[in-house]
This record gives structure tokens, sequence and C-alpha cells, in this order.
């Protein structure tokens, strides 16, 4: 294991593009849920929006399932920073509305 890859910063510097479903997921999932709920059965978007997660979940942890980096890290990244996005597009959602 590189050095850069023993840190938590340069674990996301080499795997961003493996990490940013994750991140992105949240949002999308939020937003487009509320958009659905005015457009059509929301039923329909969360059978849209399940393989999404399943699939930014896999690309997430697959750094460490190829034992490429730490476990700590692809936690860090791939659970605790969506979740943190998910807590400001929920408090975005509470401010804007």
């Amino acid at each position: 294991m590189t050095q850069e890859r023993s840190t938590l910063i340069g674990t996301a510097k080499i795997f961003w593009r493996d990490f940013v479903p994750a991140w992105a997921f949240p949002v999308i999932f939020l937003y487009g849920s509320l958009a659905f709920e005015r457009l059509g059965p929301p039923f329909l978007y969360f059978c849209l929006a399940a393989p999404l997660f399943f699939w930014s979940f896999n690309r997430a942890s697959r750094p460490y399932s190829q034992k490429n980096a730490r476990y700590w890290h692809v936690v860090f990244w791939g659970m605790v920073v969506p979740f943190i996005v998910w807590a400001f597009a929920v408090i975005s959602r509470i401010i804007v509305s």
C-alpha cells in the first residue's frame, strides 16, 4: 500500500470516481422523490431509485473489495460522507420550503 493510499485524503484523491455516485445519490434521491410526488406515482420512483442505490454502494465499496483501500477509509467516504450530504440536502429542503 502506498503512502498516499494510507491517508484518508489520499484515498479520496485516488478513488474519487468510485465515491462520487454515493455522494450524489442522497441529493438525487431526495429531490427526485419530491419531484415524482408531483409528477407521478412515488412508488415507481422508488422502484427506479433502488437499483441506483445498490449500484452507487457497489461502486463505493469497490476500492476495499479489490484490496486497494483501507476498510475505514471506504466506510468514511462511502457511508459517512453520503449521510452528511443527505443531512445537508434535508436541511436545505427545509430552509427552501
